[in-house]
């Protein structure tokens, strides 16, 4: 590159600096939107609305749609009789004591779940710990199997008795 005069190196630093003082007018001139409280309180005000309006348009639908469908309040002893779990007469008190059944079946399926949820990540990490991921695995397994054992000497998979 040619070097520059030192009688021209003046004028040029003017030229430069006249250059940025335009630009920055030339900002300066441009003008940016503000945004109004308007502006940002209009959507949410909409989607407030939204939220309130369509929940109970449905709810005036469903009540509408139901008197039509439902009809009349006649009622009668079969529509007001207590039914739970498809048994028309409940018996007994909420207090009698469960079978052991259940709860073995209980066992049964945490035994089961337990061990969906242990093998997975060690299946994902078997190929960074060789043969210690083995020991592992086998260990895991003979716990495992002694709650099987535990489990079929109760009569837990014996499903008849």
């Amino acid at each position: 590159m040619d070097a520059v005069s030192p009688a021209v190196a003046p004028a040029l630093t003017t030229v430069a600096q006249a250059t940025v003082a335009q630009a920055t007018v030339a900002q300066a001139a441009v003008v940016t939107p503000t945004n109004s409280v308007f502006d940002t309180v209009y959507p949410l005000t909409v989607l407030a609305l939204l939220a309130l309006s369509i929940p109970l348009a449905l709810l005036g639908i469903n009540f509408v749609l139901a008197r039509w469908a439902i009809g009349s309040k006649n009622s009668n002893p079969g529509k007001i009789t207590q039914v739970e779990s498809g048994i028309a007469n409940s018996f007994g008190s909420a207090e009698e004591k469960f079978s052991i059944k259940f709860y073995l079946v209980a066992m049964l399926f945490l035994a089961f779940d337990i061990e969906v949820a242990f093998l997975y990540p060690w299946a994902i990490q078997f190929n960074h710990g060789g043969w210690e991921m083995v020991a592992i695995l086998a260990v895991f397994l003979v716990i495992l199997e002694v709650g099987y054992i535990y489990l079929y000497r109760k009569g837990a998979f014996d499903w008849d008795k």
